[in-house]
C-alpha cells in the first residue's frame, strides 16, 4: 500500500493542513506511540477494546518538515489514508487528493485481513462517537 501512496502530491501545496485535527486509530500494536509524549505527558487518548484513540488539533506530533517522522512505523490508520479502513472501507471525500485514491479489490482484501488480525478496524468509528469516547477520557 505504501508504494502506492499518493498523499505527498499534495503536501507541498496544503502542508499546514495535514495531519492536522486528526483521529487516528490504533491497533494494540501501535498504541505506546501515542499514549505519552517524548516527557513522559498524557496526550488526548483514549484506550479501547482492542487498541486506542489519538486525537489532536494542534497536529499531528509525528509530522515534521512536510513528512512523518516515523514513517516506516507509522499506523496503519495513517498508512492507508485517505481510505478509512475501519467498518466498511470508504475513502474521505475532504481530503483535496482523494480522487486519485481507488478502492480496489485488491485493497480491500488487505484491510480485510487487517480488520481480522485487529478487532479495532472491525468496527464503524463515526466522528461523533469518537469524540464522546475522548470526552470520557477527560473528564
Amino acid at each position: 500500500m505504501s508504494s502506492n501512496n499518493v498523499c505527498r502530491s499534495c503536501i507541498g501545496k496544503n502542508s499546514n493542513e495535514c495531519c492536522v485535527d486528526v483521529f487516528i486509530i490504533l491497533n494494540p500494536d501501535e498504541v505506546y506511540l501515542f499514549r505519552k509524549d517524548k516527557n513522559g505527558k498524557n496526550r488526548r487518548f483514549k484506550e479501547v477494546i482492542g487498541g486506542g484513540i489519538f486525537h489532536t488539533t494542534q497536529g499531528c506530533p509525528y509530522f515534521k518538515d512536510k513528512r512523518c517522522s516515523i514513517h516506516q512505523k507509522k499506523p496503519f490508520y495513517c498508512k492507508y489514508y485517505p481510505i478509512f479502513i475501519t467498518g466498511k472501507p470508504f475513502i474521505d471525500d475532504e481530503c483535496s487528493i482523494h480522487g486519485n485514491y481507488k478502492l480496489t479489490e485488491s485493497i480491500k482484501k488487505e484491510i480485510f485481513e487487517l480488520q481480522h488480525m485487529y478487532s479495532i478496524y472491525e468496527r464503524d468509528w463515526f466522528w461523533e462517537e469518537v469524540k464522546k469516547e475522548l470526552e470520557i477520557n477527560t473528564n
